[in-house]
């Protein structure tokens, strides 16, 4: 009986760390040769779109799953440019990624078919919205990477140029040259108060170690006067997540700073082997209904990893393995495998230490205390059918 338990529930998790295969409506990619490509694209008058990968890079697959595959992705894609997919370690494409000269993965290139140079450039993992944008900053020339970088270097100070240059750089995760520019910016006399500039800074500079976010904190009732309590509180408690609890002092009164508090205290705990102090206060933000569930999923998940271990005390491995299951059943994004995939392995992993020394732990055998009681992907946002009377 606890055999046919333990395959069942294995079972039971393995089956939603596999996604159902849908039908593509994303980026139609050309499966011809690179002249075959050029010259469609000459044809059509459009730019040639070429995503650079390995076989081995985990970005480039996540692109292909989960970006490539997106509707309002495709649409774009298939109507400006003419795509193409080359492996940079095969065939052609490996002296095609020395001459545009490829040194990560992904990198996105963007060719004139006339010239065959690269008029644009990307890299990195990227959001839809934000890959969207990487094909319209292709098509405009004032937007385009070699024009950025170039005028950068030569001292161009125009705003619009200056926020254009930020947000490049930031889809490319160049962190430095987003910070360099955007104090230029301000140096300038742009300042956040102006809602354009509040956005960028929203959306490109991050960590508390620049001196905006402690402006924000310093003249707190003044910005949420101009952008409201939610955007400031929601900036502020990002920016400040990791600090120490005194650099967390520092910082104003705001929603989700006793939050941060919390976790910055679990943190402390476990790196200092202190586990049973992290039980107490991981059951005590759980049991908590004021606590934001979603977020404490979060960033929970990093803390229990590879908590199930040998090297780890036999309390704080079976903790882990029920905390793994709390995130599993309660996880909002029913995309994210990951979670459930990691719950799966951690169980499997806590038979194999048990070795039939103990039974299972009630964790496993039993409902969760706390969060849902159904172990399924049914959205929160969703309503039950009704019934229909008789």
């Amino acid at each position: 009986m606890k055999k046919n338990i333990i395959l069942l529930c294995l079972a039971f998790v393995a089956s939603f760390t596999a996604k159902a295969a849908d039908e593509t409506t994303g980026i139609q990619f050309e499966h011809g040769s690179w002249s075959e490509a050029v010259a469609k694209a000459k044809a059509e008058n459009k730019l040639i779109f070429v995503d650079f990968y390995t076989q081995w890079c985990g970005p480039c697959m996540n692109m292909a799953e989960e970006v490539f595959v997106l509707p309002t992705v495709g649409e774009f894609y298939n109507t400006n440019f003419v795509n193409l997919k080359i492996d940079a370690e095969k065939g052609e494409g490996v002296d095609l990624a020395k001459k545009y000269g490829v040194r990560s993965y992904p990198t996105y290139a963007f060719i004139d078919p006339a010239t065959k140079e690269a008029v644009h450039m990307s890299s990195s993992r990227q959001t839809g919205p934000g890959f969207i944008k990487t094909g319209a900053n292709a098509k405009n020339p004032s937007t385009r990477s070699f024009y950025l970088i170039d005028q950068f270097e030569k001292g161009n100070k125009d705003k619009q140029f200056l926020s254009d240059y930020i947000e490049y750089m930031k889809s490319t995760y160049k962190t430095d040259n987003v910070s360099k520019a955007f104090d230029i910016l301000i140096a300038q006399g742009a300042t956040l108060e102006q809602p354009e500039v509040w956005t960028l800074f929203v959306e490109t500079i991050n960590g508390p170690k620049n001196p905006y976010i402690k402006q924000v904190s310093d003249n707190y009732n003044k910005f949420v006067e101009l952008y409201g309590k939610k955007a400031v509180d929601e900036k502020l408690a990002k920016e400040t997540t990791y600090l120490t609890i005194e650099e967390l002092n520092q910082f104003c009164d705001y929603d989700g700073k006793q939050f941060n508090r919390d976790m910055i205290e679990v943190n402390g705990y476990t790196k200092a082997k202190e586990y049973d102090k992290a039980i107490t206060k991981i059951d005590a933000l759980i049991a908590d209904s004021t606590v934001n569930r979603q977020a404490l999923i979060d960033r929970l998940k990093f803390i229990v990893r590879g908590g199930v271990s040998e090297n780890s005390p036999a309390n704080w491995s079976k903790k882990c393995l029920e905390y793994l299951q709390f995130i599993a059943y309660n996880n909002e994004d029913r995309r994210d495998s990951y979670v459930h995939y990691e719950y799966g392995a951690a169980l499997e992993k806590y038979i194999k230490m048990m070795n039939n020394k103990a039974e299972l732990p009630a964790s496993v055998l039993d409902a969760p205390k706390v969060g849902k009681s159904n172990y399924n992907m049914r959205s929160d946002k969703l309503k039950m059918k009704p019934v229909k009377k008789k």
